[in-house]
């Protein structure tokens, strides 16, 4: 009579165990990891505005940088117009990357002065 006690306190244990685990798994909502904010300093080699990209040079490596509406145009601290950026001003881009891209998506273009 004993043994069957045990037995059915391990079986209840089990299936108690089985239906926590589950209920705390579902439970749990995947959390997306946000890209972390890149950095890329260099000089502009070309700019398309039509494609909203510029490709930037530091050494010998070059990064395409897009930007659209939300990218932030700076001079220093203060806000600058797109047209202040053309092909050799130094210039400091944050942004992202997308998954498995080479592409950076600026959030902010900062025109270094020399």
């Amino acid at each position: 009579m004993k043994k069957v006690i045990v037995i059915l306190m391990f079986a209840l244990f089990a299936v108690v165990g089985f239906t926590v685990g589950n209920a705390i798994a579902n439970g749990q909502e995947k959390t997306a990891v946000a890209p972390k904010e890149s950095r890329w300093h260099g000089v502009i080699v070309r700019i398309n505005k039509d494609a909203s990209t510029m490709d930037v040079r530091r050494g010998t490596f070059e990064k395409k940088i897009h930007w659209d509406s939300s990218t932030k145009w700076t001079k220093g601290t203060k806000p600058a117009d797109m047209s202040e950026f053309k092909e050799g001003s130094d210039v400091i881009c944050l942004g992202t990357y997308e998954s498995g891209s080479v592409v950076m998506n600026a959030t902010r273009i900062d025109l270094r002065t020399k």
